[in-house]
């Protein structure tokens, strides 16, 4: 037991951030980005870190890449980037990847929900385009059953058409030089979308927010395959960045570890678990 105990005191914060998403069932996929720096995802053979079936792969275009910068995005870094010497993915130009995550969720006894940060990088604000599609067949094929994004400063959301700007939209939405957290929820009958200042406040995130764009769309789907897709409306106009992707089946488990506690704080929450698993033996 002294052991044990002495090796929880020592779990870094990290460690005890992924026992907690582990544990909770309703995360289905979670990735981070988190690769060597300047590493095109589609060379990357890794299968991090959760909830996926294999790794990133080619969706007709050049694979996105990571930065090399040693910075990621943080729900509580906005207006600078957090130096923690990892990665995030970056793109000014026309590149999209594919990849399948497991279980495949049924929208006719579920709800899905996906978020992501997402900045502007050199003034790209207003020519950097992301979208985001869900299919409901393996690498990006059948039938498509959600597509979010942004194009070039305006939110949109549809639930059976490609392409960027398209379904119902919210202009001026993604200005440059912010963090905005990506939320997008899919039920049976419509999908929503909606840009969340990622500026610390963690009230924004304990509730779902007041979507800003929606789509109503055909019921009984299935998602089984996310793309990403990105672009720029003018060449060397600065892009988009992308990090902390997260797959759930309610809003709790798409935001959950988005804002990692101090490291006292995280031994305290390990220990409260670890003496309410104790209790529960007894």
């Amino acid at each position: 037991m002294k052991t044990s105990m002495s090796r929880l005191l020592l779990a870094s914060p990290a460690l005890l951030a992924l026992s907690a998403l582990e544990a909770n069932a309703t995360l289905i996929a979670y990735e981070n980005f988190d690769y060597s720096g300047g590493q095109n995802l589609t060379l990357e053979t890794a299968n991090n870190p959760s909830g996926w079936t294999a790794a990133w792969s080619t969706t007709g275009v050049n694979g996105l890449v990571t930065s090399g910068s040693g910075q990621s995005l943080g729900f509580t870094q906005s207006p600078a980037l957090i130096t923690d010497g990892s990665t995030h993915i970056f793109s000014d130009a026309s590149k999209g990847n594919t990849r399948n995550f497991a279980p495949t969720v049924s929208i006719a006894t579920s709800d899905f929900y996906f978020t992501a940060l997402v900045r502007d990088f050199d003034g790209g604000a207003t020519v950097g385009q992301m979208r985001v599609q869900f299919h409901d067949g393996a690498n990006a094929s059948g039938n498509m059953r959600a597509n979010i994004g942004i194009d070039a400063g305006t939110l949109f959301a549809d639930g059976n058409t490609a392409g960027y700007g398209v379904g119902d939209t919210l202009a001026a939405a993604f200005v440059t030089d912010t963090t905005y957290l990506l939320a997008m929820k899919r039920t049976g009958a419509s999908v929503f979308a909606a840009l969340i200042p990622a500026n610390g406040d963690l009230s924004s995130l304990a509730a779902e927010p007041t979507w800003q764009v929606q789509d109503n769309v055909a019921t009984g789907v299935d998602f089984t395959s996310i793309r990403l897709l990105t672009n720029v409306t003018a060449a060397d106009s600065g892009g988009l960045r992308i990090d902390e992707l997260r797959l759930a089946t309610t809003w709790d488990s798409a935001v959950e570890g988005l804002v990692v506690p101090e490291p006292g704080s995280a031994i305290l929450l390990g220990l409260g678990g670890l003496s309410l698993l104790i209790r529960r033996r007894r």
